[in-house]
């Protein structure tokens, strides 16, 4: 029997829907402490050369790259230096009219994850010179790396467990020692600055995107250089102040969201009765209580935290959102052909891949680094373990990643605070901030705290409604292919800052159906009918449509290694 393990990568939890690509095997590129790297002088330019190819980079990626200096220690601008990686995706139409400066979340994720948007960004918008940055600690900017715990034969494959985390922490005090304190929000955000100021050319307009713990780093470069880039977007809003005490529970809450809207659905409501929520807890009891639908829990070792697990991953995307309550309704009624459909999707999610969706340029230690200094309680105040599990136990909807860091808080040192931490910056540049009204991670009533502290005149923020987490991507749109309302409101927003962009997209945002896609059907389940047994499969799909593909990356991504029934 083979046990359906999670292995969550947390570094890129925040930042899940945002993953475009995988990146190349060199984890360490990016040097250590006081190396030279190879890069610039702030007063001779950029020296660009061509990127090291990933895996699946798109055809049309034809990057340059470069590692810039920057100081260690930012309280010693003349000593020591590491080298921030940035990759540069030249305009289409040149001269460009200014850069677009993008950063992804976690924390721990890698600048890498925007290749295909990068790609895709320019076909939409041609005008902008597009800049995806490595935070320092992951990717090649100093990576943090623990190669004995970052292998496929350690504990949690490529993500580092709370078990491993002393040994990581000697890895990487062993290379960094006392200098493991500069890896921070701070330290990164005077970092970007600086790169912006290398890469600064006359007349040209600087934009910085930000998602997710992205826009935590977004913000804080505000709080540092309130006036120096033309305008900031800050997307699916990681607020000073947040914590990731409370990650799962908001998750589940925004579950029972969702499935308040099944509930309002009369197909939805038909198979899962008036209180979906209710059918979602009478399912886990009876899993937990065992013996149920063993083709399934027994040959996929499900029991209630993984079958909790699973709703999860699954309440991410809007493409794969469709499938939970049917996920629900056909464990729950187990005939023969429930249990086929059930094994096609659960190998679609979490079989042996085609493809490795994961990477190793994104960083666990840097994760842990920044979370239990700035995004979780100080020391005094943190919550045992034993509360952290009494919460977890209650939801129905869970990652488990708030046990996780609860395992590792006293563990990891946390960096002293510094002045920015949970204050908000002063700024007048002008800012479009939006979040998704269906966000599991970063919830609406979380990112919508931007909206009570961030109020210049040119400061907007925007419910996205039925968005999920990073609405660039993850707005649900009418028809396969059109360009996402989020997405469209960043292009105008991009145009001319200083005007509130055209919102009219948001009307055409679809309700949320709960019949799927014939195809997508057939793809994940091997019928086209969402619910029911018997239809007809429609002919095979060659390749998942880029939502679901998108989708099934991170799932892998956060699965953190293959998982495949015995």
């Amino acid at each position: 029997m083979c046990k359906l393990t999670f292995l969550i990568f947390v570094g890129a939890l925040l930042a899940a829907g945002c993953d475009t690509g995988s990146p190349s095997d060199d984890p360490d590129a990016g040097g250590d402490a006081g190396n030279d790297a190879a890069g610039t002088d702030p007063d001779q330019g950029i020296d660009w050369e061509p990127c090291p190819l990933y895996v699946d980079q798109p055809a049309g990626l034809l990057a340059e790259c470069a590692t810039i200096d920057v100081p260690l220690r930012w309280s010693e601008p003349d000593g020591p230096t590491i080298g921030i990686f940035v990759q540069r995706l030249a305009a289409g139409t040149q001269p460009a009219r200014g850069q677009l400066w993008l950063l992804e979340g976690g924390p721990g994720g890698s600048g890498a994850d925007f290749d295909a948007f990068m790609d895709g960004f320019r076909a939409l918008d041609p005008t902008l010179d597009l800049y995806a940055v490595d935070h320092r600690g992951v990717g090649r900017s100093a990576r943090l790396s623990c190669p004995d715990e970052e292998t496929g034969a350690s504990d949690w494959s490529i993500s580092v467990s709370p078990g491993e985390a002393a040994a990581c922490l000697d890895a990487v005090e062993a290379v960094w020692g006392d200098d493991l304190d500069e890896f921070t929000a701070t330290a990164a955000a005077r970092d970007l600055g600086r790169l912006i100021e290398v890469a600064a050319e006359p007349g040209k307009d600087v934009f910085v995107y930000g998602v997710s713990y992205g826009t935590y780093w977004a913000h804080r470069y505000l709080q540092i250089h309130p006036d120096q880039a033309t305008a900031v977007i800050l997307d699916s809003i990681a607020p000073p102040g947040e914590d990731f005490v409370h990650y799962d529970a908001d998750m589940d809450a925004a579950a029972q969201d969702f499935l308040a809207l099944c509930a309002e659905d009369s197909l939805c409501s038909s198979k899962l009765g008036g209180d979906p929520w209710a059918a979602v807890g009478d399912l886990l009891a009876t899993i937990e209580a065992g013996g149920h639908c063993p083709a399934i829990t027994t040959t996929w070792g499900i029991d209630a935290p993984s079958a909790r697990t699973v709703l999860a991953y699954l309440l991410m995307s809007p493409t794969t959102r469709t499938y939970l309550p049917a996920f629900v309704y056909r464990l729950a009624r187990c005939d023969d052909a429930d249990a086929v459909a059930l094994d096609h999707l659960l190998d679609i999610l979490f079989g042996t891949p085609e493809t490795t969706y994961y990477d190793t340029l994104s960083s666990d230690a840097l994760f842990y680094n920044v979370a239990l200094s700035e995004l979780w309680p100080d020391p005094e105040a943190h919550p045992t373990v034993g509360e952290i599990d009494a919460i977890e136990a209650g939801l129905y909807v869970t990652t488990g990643l708030s046990p996780r860091v609860a395992a590792v808080q006293d563990t990891w040192p946390a960096y002293p605070d510094d002045s920015y931490v949970e204050a908000w910056a002063k700024t007048a540049t002008p800012l479009l901030m939006m979040n998704g009204d269906l966000d599991p991670m970063t919830p609406i009533w979380v990112g919508a705290e931007a909206a009570k502290h961030l109020t210049g005149e040119r400061q907007w923020f925007y419910t996205i409604p039925r968005a999920a987490h990073c609405v660039v991507n993850q707005t649900p749109v009418a028809v396969q292919g059109d360009t996402p309302c989020g997405l469209r409101i960043m292009l105008d927003f991009l145009a001319d800052p200083t005007t509130e962009p055209d919102t009219a997209c948001l009307a055409e945002i679809p309700e949320e159906a709960f019949v799927g896609d014939p195809a997508i059907n057939a793809y994940l389940l091997g019928t086209s009918d969402l619910w029911e047994n018997g239809a007809a499969a429609p002919p095979a799909l060659a390749r998942p449509p880029a939502p679901l593909l998108r989708a099934l990356r991170e799932i892998r991504r956060l699965a953190g290694r293959a998982i495949a029934p015995s």
